[in-house]
C-alpha cells in the first residue's frame, strides 16, 4: 500500500495504492462499506493495483486514511486465513 501525499500537501483527496497481489477485492469492498459515512471513495482499478481515492475526509478521525488502510489489511488477512482453514 502507498499513500499519494507529502507533507504541506492538500488532504482533501488522498489516494491510497494497494496491490491487487496483496489485497483482496472483497476485503477493499467491506473497508469501503464500513468507512463510507466517514468519506467519499472512488476505487479504480489497474491491472496491478487499487486506487483508492477518499474524499471528504471526516475532520474529526485522525488519520483516517491510515485507519482505513489497516482495515483493508485486517480484512485481506483474515478472509485468506479463513479460506486457508476451510481448504483443510
Amino acid at each position: 500500500m502507498s499513500a499519494d501525499a507529502a507533507p504541506g500537501d492538500d488532504l482533501s483527496v488522498v489516494t491510497l495504492t494497494f496491490d491487487r497481489a496483496w489485497t483482496d477485492a472483497d476485503a477493499l469492498e467491506a473497508a469501503v462499506d464500513a468507512y463510507r459515512e466517514l468519506a467519499g471513495f472512488v476505487v479504480q482499478e489497474t491491472a496491478e493495483a487499487y486506487e483508492v481515492s477518499l474524499t471528504d475526509l471526516d475532520p474529526e478521525v485522525e488519520d483516517l486514511a491510515d485507519h482505513f488502510a489497516n482495515h483493508v489489511l485486517w480484512a485481506t488477512i483474515t478472509g485468506r486465513r479463513r479460506e486457508a482453514g476451510a481448504a483443510r
